[in-house]
């Protein structure tokens, strides 16, 4: 990869949240339903199985079945999954379980998938990965859960269907390079096709760029030490 290619969307959120949780699109955790369009259009075709191993409020099954493809799915909030399966054609694809288990429901091949894992700064010992587990606490244990999950999502997925994750650096007292961080864990099992910056059209102020990670299901030619 020599630098993260330019691409420009609009930014706006199409659906509102649910009832049981703030919606303010100035402090949203959600990506736009143009990103999701967008990667649809570039790697799937109509009747496409499309997963997502952190399904949060839903944005990627919306759309896919919006564009006629079949959304699957993972999410641990009990009330966001009722919240979004209840509103799916196929609702039975959305499963309330840890994204690591995801091989253990007997869910069938995708052929594409695209998410946002839950973002942890590098200072913070609470990691959202494991619900907070003291045992499990900090930074490393986070990045390796990652890698794990996504080992486990190179099994679900068709041979050579593309995954695209959405990530953001983390501002704030201790910078943290998640981009990077996950970036390379992730080419260690998948070999990165693409770094797409997302330009924020007509968005937040505060919000004007985001970065998406591409990655094709077959091995990665070297292992990153």
């Amino acid at each position: 990869m020599t630098g993260a290619r330019l691409t420009r969307l609009p930014y706006a959120l199409e659906r509102a949240g649910p009832p049981f949780e703030r919606y303010d699109e100035r402090d949203s955790d959600r990506y736009p339903e143009s990103l999701v369009r967008h990667f649809l259009e570039t790697f799937t075709q109509k009747g496409d199985r499309v997963f997502d191993p952190f399904a949060g409020l839903g944005t990627t099954l919306f759309v896919s079945e919006a564009m006629g493809r079949r959304a699957y799915g993972m999410e641990t909030d009990r009330r966001r999954q009722a919240w979004v399966a209840g509103q799916l054609d196929n609702w039975l694809g959305l499963i309330c379980a840890d994204a690591a288990t995801m091989l253990d429901h007997g869910l069938p091949k995708m052929d594409f998938a695209m998410t946002s894992p839950p973002f942890m700064p590098k200072h913070h010992r609470w990691n959202p990965l494991y619900g907070g587990d003291p045992d499990q606490a900090g930074y490393e244990s986070y990045l390796a859960r990652i890698e794990h999950i996504f080992g486990q999502l190179t099994k679900l997925l068709k041979r050579d269907a593309r995954l695209v994750v959405q990530l953001d650096n983390i501002e704030g007292r201790t910078f943290t390079a998640l981009v990077a961080d996950i970036g390379v864990r992730l080419a260690q099992i998948m070999r990165q096709d693409d770094d797409i910056l997302v330009h924020w059209q007509n968005g937040r102020r505060d919000y004007e760029y985001t970065h998406c990670l591409v990655f094709k299901n077959v091995r990665a030619k070297t292992r990153v030490v």
